[in-house]
């Protein structure tokens, strides 16, 4: 084996020693005039370069060949690639390949210490660093792979900046850089997970379609060539003698005129991340638009503004492609916590920092139906405080939150549309030129808690507690005023902004129950309790609620938070049967308890504890034919289970407790 080895080196070094070292050096591909190539449109220090060394080597039979390549990053940030080839006998093991790669990747580490981004330069000082490291020569048969003679070098690539080429089924950290660039650019509408897969490459497939149409820009830009002049006919020589009359004219020689090819981009849409697309997505020279946008505008630069919108929490819904006026919306958004003039419209300085790595994203996340969490709980308890919402702090934002936010919007545009008519200033330029209050208005009612609406909301400069008001007052003060008695049980009638004797003695039971002087007038200290956290609930201990498929009626009591959700009681009970069922809702009788024993005319029987739902709807007990007598075995055996003609059925013991627990205005909610 020592013998064949030495054999085979002999001939490596023969053969080397006749080499020629060809470098190759990779070039810009000729473009033609006509064409538009995106190297054009970055800088050249940008685009991928190579330098090759082919070594003029012989292969013996039964030689192996190897690969291994470097990958290195300089101090700008670029990554380096260095490709080596090598040929070695057969009786290399994968421990002596090993070896050798690994010297060779410390040889390039230190090779490539301190010198410049210079593909040619890099190269030959591999190619020398290489053969000086090899004079350590030995023939043990211990010694390392990479001092001996019977191997040899064939080539030695280097590339700067590398990239290597993406398409789908290519996984890893290079996909997960171009995914995140590609979100960045609203290109992908998806997580930046290193997986190249079907929207990765429909994201890559819109990128090539728009280099394409700044390639095309290039093409529009080109001046017109100028037509090429027509050839000047040579004159004819004086004639010296008479032509033959048979002889036949000379024709003047046609010219063919030229005809230049049509302007064409070079980019194909092939959905594949070649080196030279991800250089100059990469680069500082990556234009991410087209001109400016605006409402009424469609198509991928409207689609690739609205997701990355979406990605900095400046809109809600789906991106579609149409510039609307919820996108509007969402560009003035955007404006505000960027510093840029709120116009709504798509500019350049807008598009430019929307796709920047500096753009800002709100402090406060938009909420909207669907949202859940804390940031919908906060919101949820500062509109009951305010007097804007009546439904329960659950963290759910659902149709009772999406109306608080509505009203919210209401109260705020209609404060708007006051200072606007108190300015004599602007109305009288909008007399001049025929406009509209409305136009002026920037608040609108969507019922979406968007980032300027919840910073406005929350900031100390908000118009949290009402004027003080009495009897004769209204507007949206009063409503306020009414929705937050509402809220807290002592007010049931409509919200109508008219502070009436409704009102006034709701506004007396608050503050019998606060321990305020009672006086029906909504005065300042009145208002700064009730508007506040610590503003005390009227005397309803329990909020009741049957539920229809279980057939059960829950009655929760208030927790620490004075909110109606720790579970007291469990009943079973029967609603009503198909053809006459329960009605459903939310229901607030002032009747509440009535008669000890209900006798139901039409169906000749009575029942005990009757306690008014809504209307003629009842909770009471099961059924009996005489009163005082003994009770219809049927309607106890139906607990559970649908049976009545509308009104909720319990035991005798649960509708006691009801009638005796649960005052006149208890909130009784049926689902």
């Amino acid at each position: 084996m020592k013998r064949f080895r030495t054999i085979l080196a002999l001939i490596l070094t023969l053969s080397l020693a006749a080499s020629i070292i060809a470098i190759t050096t990779a070039e810009t591909v000729p473009v033609e005039p006509w064409q538009a190539d995106l190297r054009a449109l970055m800088d050249d220090s940008s685009v991928p370069r190579s330098t090759s060394l082919k070594y003029d080597v012989s292969t013996p039979e039964n030689a192996q060949t190897h690969e291994t390549a470097v990958e290195k990053v300089n101090g700008s940030g670029l990554t380096m690639r260095i490709d080596f080839s090598m040929i070695a006998p057969e009786s290399y093991t994968k421990d002596d390949w090993a070896q050798l790669d690994q010297w060779l990747e410390e040889t390039a580490s230190r090779t490539v210490q301190g010198l410049a981004a210079d593909t040619e330069n890099l190269a030959k000082a591999l190619s020398d660093a290489v053969a000086s490291g090899r004079k350590a020569k030995s023939d043990a048969e211990t010694a390392p792979a990479w001092t001996r003679d019977d191997w040899q070098l064939t080539g030695l690539t280097v590339t700067i900046p590398y990239y290597p080429e993406l398409s789908e089924g290519t996984n890893g950290t290079a996909t997960q850089r171009l995914q995140e660039k590609l979100a960045q650019y609203g290109f992908l509408d998806d997580k930046a997970d290193g997986y190249f897969g079907a929207k990765t490459r429909a994201a890559v497939e819109m990128l090539e379609r728009h280099v394409r149409e700044l390639e095309q820009d290039l093409i529009d830009a080109r001046p017109t060539p100028e037509p090429t002049p027509l050839p000047i006919p040579t004159p004819a020589p004086a004639e010296t003698m008479a032509a033959p009359e048979d002889a036949p004219l000379a024709e003047e020689p046609t010219v063919e005129p030229s005809i230049e090819p049509e302007p064409t981009p070079l980019t194909p849409v092939d959905g594949v991340a070649d080196a030279l697309l991800q250089a100059y997505l990469y680069s500082g020279d990556f234009a991410p638009y087209r001109g400016t946008l605006q409402q009424g505008d469609q198509g991928d630069a409207v689609l690739r503004m609205q997701r990355r919108l979406l990605q900095l929490g400046c809109m809600t819904g789906a991106a579609d492609g149409h510039y609307g006026g919820n996108t509007a919306r969402s560009v003035r958004i955007f404006q505000y916590y960027n510093d840029l003039e709120l116009t709504g419209a798509a500019d350049a300085a807008t598009l430019s920092r929307l796709f920047s790595e500096d753009a800002k994203a709100p402090e406060n996340a938009m909420l909207t139906a669907g949202s859940s969490g804390e940031a919908v709980k906060a919101l949820q308890l500062r509109l009951r405080v305010l007097g804007f919402m009546k439904g329960s702090v659950d963290g759910d934002y659902g149709s009772a939150t999406v109306t608080g936010v509505e009203n919210l919007q209401k109260y705020l545009r209609q404060r708007e549309e006051a200072a606007v008519r108190a300015d004599a200033e602007t109305m009288a330029r909008l007399e001049e030129t025929n406009g509209s209050v409305e136009s002026l208005l920037t608040v609108e009612v969507n019922g979406v808690a968007d980032p300027i609406l919840l910073d406005e909301f929350y900031s100390d400069a908000f118009p949290a507690i009402p004027d003080a008001m009495d009897s004769g007052a209204d507007g949206a003060d009063v409503v306020r005023l009414q929705r937050r008695l509402n809220t807290l049980e002592y007010y049931y009638g409509s919200l109508d902004g008219a502070y009436g004797a409704g009102t006034a003695n709701a506004v007396d039971a608050f503050q019998k129950r606060n321990g305020l002087t009672r006086t029906g007038t909504a005065d300042a200290q009145t208002m700064a309790l009730l508007f506040s956290k610590d503003a005390l609930k009227a005397l309803k201990p329990y909020v009741l609620k049957i539920s229809t498929a279980d057939q059960r009626v829950y009655a929760y009591g208030l927790d620490a938070n004075n909110e109606y959700t720790e579970l007291v009681r469990t009943m079973k009970c029967s609603t009503g049967k198909d053809a006459t069922p329960t009605p459903k809702g939310d229901f607030q009788n002032g009747t509440g308890p009535g008669a000890r024993w209900h006798y139901f005319k039409k169906y000749k029987c009575w029942a005990q504890y009757a306690y008014y739902i809504e209307g003629d709807i009842l909770f009471h007990s099961v059924l009996y034919k005489e009163k005082e007598g003994k009770v219809t075995q049927s309607s106890v055996n139906n607990l559970g289970r649908k049976a009545s003609h509308g009104c909720v059925r319990l035991s005798v013991e649960d509708a006691k407790w009801i009638y005796n627990n649960c005052p006149q205005n208890t909130k009784v909610i049926v689902y």
